[in-house]
């Protein structure tokens, strides 16, 4: 099954010779590429522990458990990857890490180079980050694979069932799984996980560092006026923007000043966002310009990566992918900022989170976007509900938290563990 994969990746392969040929202007750009083609990797002592996560959230994580390495054994080398730009952003540089890059793609001959180049004693993929080249390159050399906050949505188990042919040789031979709970243990033991590897280690997302930002300071900073009602909606996701913009007028028709600070999911939708804004009428300040935006309706978040400091300028604050079937992003940033969460009915991605929120009373789930508007209203005038529902989502965060520190210690057990062999 692994020979039909290489053979669908060869008309990329050949877009990936135009690529390493086609000259770059910035030096950031030819060093994207480079790596991506298992070139010019940093410079890591043998033996790392090599983390990768794909993108914003998941490298979040991968530095939050480089840190908790780092922490218990200093002289570890440790080495980050992830794919997308804006996880890449996310990723430390040394001396917090030996080194941080591109994901290299998954051909045979470039997984090979990397492996070459960064010699890991480790590989641990944080996630659900299975790349067949790439696992198959670790099984060979002997380098113990290590699954961390391992997650399956019902469409990506379904499509693992369909390759399980490709997939199951893979997963029946990781050294360790670190599950976030028992349900997504079983989803993995069903696709051929030996049930002796899987521990379930809780979420690391409960063990991401809180903001450590002042709100008065990131007002004073946009020229926000310091009693100004703000509401933020994050991770919005293509065709929610809409939506979110009409719940917008609905809470305004109570709460005429109240501000909304929007934060698409992706940069590509950046321009779509401001054109729904400007045709409301609505007037709109760019974070990347930074423009005051002390009179502006909306200030758009054209940016990656402050999203978690902003959420502590709301006085609630509404997780995306959830108007639309998308599955929901990370409800428990605006908690770690002290704001009560909103999400709609599309969860499915955040499952065990979402009613987790629920039960403790830090969130809401609104129907539609009538529905959030009307939300967004009602806490914006009530400080007590506010105070209450932020001091629940304190307590679900702490009584969760420890999750990061138990990965570490099994991605050190398995390494201690380890005898990796030289490559074929």
């Amino acid at each position: 099954m692994r020979m039909l994969y290489n053979a669908a990746l060869i008309p990329l392969r050949a877009a990936s010779v135009v690529f390493g040929a086609w000259p770059r202007a910035r030096e950031s750009d030819r060093l994207a590429r480079d790596q991506r083609l298992g070139r010019r990797l940093p410079a890591i002592r043998r033996g790392a522990v090599w983390i990768h996560g794909a993108s914003v959230g998941e490298a979040r994580l991968s530095s939050s458990l480089a840190r908790a390495l780092r922490a218990r054994r200093p002289a570890l080398p440790l080495a980050a990857s992830a794919v997308t730009p804006a996880g890449r952003a996310q990723l430390p540089d040394p001396p917090a890490i030996d080194g941080a890059f591109y994901l290299p793609l998954d051909f045979p001959g470039v997984q090979r180079r990397a492996f070459d180049a960064l010699r890991p004693g480790l590989l641990a993929l944080v996630e659900t980050e299975l790349w067949p080249n790439m696992l198959a390159e670790a099984a060979a050399r002997g380098v113990p694979v290590v699954l961390v906050n391992a997650r399956l949505a019902p469409e990506r188990l379904a499509r693992y069932r369909r390759l399980r042919s490709l997939y199951a040789p893979l997963l029946e031979g990781l050294a360790a799984l670190g599950a976030p709970s028992p349900a997504e243990g079983e989803r993995f033991a069903s696709l051929g996980v030996p049930a002796r590897v899987i521990r379930v280690l809780g979420n690391l997302k409960f063990d991401l560092p809180r903001p450590e930002v002042d709100p008065a300071a990131l007002r004073s900073r946009f020229g926000i006026a310091p009693l100004r009602p703000v509401v933020i909606a994050g991770s919005t996701g293509e065709g929610e923007d809409s939506i979110v913009l009409d719940a917008f007028a609905v809470a305004r028709a109570s709460v005429p000043d109240l501000m909304l600070v929007l934060a698409p999911r992706h940069a590509s939708r950046f321009d779509a966002a401001a054109r729904a804004v400007a045709e409301r009428r609505l007037s709109l300040a760019y974070l990347s310009r930074a423009e005051s935006a002390g009179e502006a309706d909306v200030l758009l978040v054209d940016t990656h990566g402050e999203l978690s400091d902003l959420y502590a300028l709301g006085l609630a604050a509404f997780v995306g992918g959830s108007l639309v079937p998308v599955g929901g992003h990370n409800l428990l940033e605006p908690l770690a900022a002290g704001v009560p969460v909103l999400f709609g009915p599309h969860t499915h991605h955040v499952v065990e989170i979402a009613e987790a929120v629920l039960a403790c009373g830090a969130g809401a789930r609104v129907a539609d976007g009538r529905a959030l508007g009307r939300a967004f209203a009602a806490l914006a005038a009530d400080p007590e509900e506010r105070a209450r529902r932020a001091a629940a989502g304190r307590g679900l965060l702490e009584a969760n938290r420890g999750a990061n520190a138990r990965a570490a210690e099994l991605v050190l057990d398995v390494l201690d563990r380890a005898v990796p062999r030289a490559p074929a």
